[in-house]
């Protein structure tokens, strides 16, 4: 599979129009909301935060939250959302896919959904998101479990069809993450070539000591 970077400017606008995958976002939040204890004082990031559908939805319970993207299109969505909102604790930073990734330090929550897929070293990825949070600190990642390759319609910026529990774990305890465990947020099925498919989505979180 070549990997070539998706367009997501070009979606940006119409990113929140497509039910499922709104309601795939209200199940990720929620189950990061039921696993992970928020409060006031805690400073998250979000990398891969889109339009900011989980983001949004978590922004209330904690202190700053930091909104990281690659695609200014979507970044100018979430920001309209912030000023709808009138919530002033989000920060929104662009990042350039082709510098190193730095992120602020001292966070205790880092989460992703549905982002790592697109993501070709996962495991400098995580590694690096680790290095960011506090002892204490958790990171939650979001995304596919294993699948055939056809729950994309479009394989552009693809770079790994899912992950199975035991490979997305394994880059958890890589990056020197412990209590690391995955639950089912959601089946979401679709129609592949006249067949009806079930996808699954999972969050596995881990904890830096």
């Amino acid at each position: 599979m070549v990997y070539q970077p998706a367009d997501f400017d070009s979606r940006a606008a119409q990113w929140d129009h497509l039910p499922r995958r709104v309601a795939l976002a209200n199940a990720v939040a929620t189950a990061i909301i039921e696993t992970v204890p928020l409060s006031p004082a805690m400073k998250v990031l979000d990398y891969g935060c889109g339009t900011g559908l989980v983001t949004i939805q978590v922004a209330p319970l904690v202190g700053t939250l930091y909104g990281y993207d690659s695609s200014n299109g979507m970044l100018e969505q979430f920001a309209q959302k912030l000023a709808d909102e009138g919530l002033k604790n989000v920060v929104l930073r662009m990042i350039d896919l082709d510098a190193p990734l730095e992120l602020p330090t001292g966070l205790d929550l880092v989460i992703s959904s549905m982002t790592t897929h697109h993501v070709p070293d996962v495991a400098t990825l995580l590694n690096t998101c680790a290095a960011s949070l506090n002892s204490g600190g958790v990171l939650a990642i979001a995304d596919l479990e294993s699948e055939d390759g056809s729950f994309h319609d479009d394989a552009t910026g693809i770079a790994h069809f899912g992950f199975a529990v035991e490979e997305m774990e394994g880059y958890f305890n890589q990056a020197g993450l412990t209590d690391v465990k995955t639950v089912r947020v959601m089946t979401m099925v679709k129609e592949r070539e006249g067949h009806v498919c079930e996808y699954y989505i999972n969050l596995t979180t881990g904890q830096l000591p």
